[in-house]
């Protein structure tokens, strides 16, 4: 899982780092560049991934698969807002896809509901007074 989490930052600060290439933008000598994300997007997308991470660090599954699940909006996002190149758009909806996959949930246990009865023994006495030592419920001490 975390190998997965590393992949997709990976990924995302690859293609942020070329969107921050050198060279002169429409430079007629600049050999044709490699499709880049870029790098506010990337920035983001690699913090919520960074975020998956933490969460499932911290054995919290269900925070995690939260994180992962708008980590895949935010992903789909760009990409029909048209800020992630088509050449990166599978590698990178599948990476988040499997991200969400392989992140089980299990929530906790509720709490037991409250224990509103007796020990056993107790409900005799329940609706009667106590009356001092050696007198039962039917004297007429008290």
């Amino acid at each position: 899982m975390r190998n997965r989490i590393r992949m997709i930052v990976v990924i995302l600060a690859c293609a942020g780092a070329a969107a921050c290439g050198g060279g002169s933008a429409g430079s007629a000598s600049q050999p044709a560049r490699a499709p880049v994300i870029p790098r506010a997007l990337a920035t983001d997308l690699a913090a919520q991934a960074d975020a998956v991470a933490v969460s499932l660090d911290a054995q919290h599954g269900c925070a995690a698969l939260d994180q992962a699940r708008r980590l895949g909006t935010a992903v789909d996002a760009a990409i029909a807002a048209g800020r992630v190149p088509a050449k990166l758009q599978p590698q990178l909806q599948a990476t988040a896809a499997r991200l969400v996959a392989g992140i089980r949930c299990v929530p906790p246990s509720p709490p037991p509901p409250p224990n509103n009865q007796k020990p056993p023994g107790h409900d005799r006495h329940h609706h009667h007074k106590h009356h001092g030592p050696g007198q039962n419920d039917q004297g007429d001490g008290g």
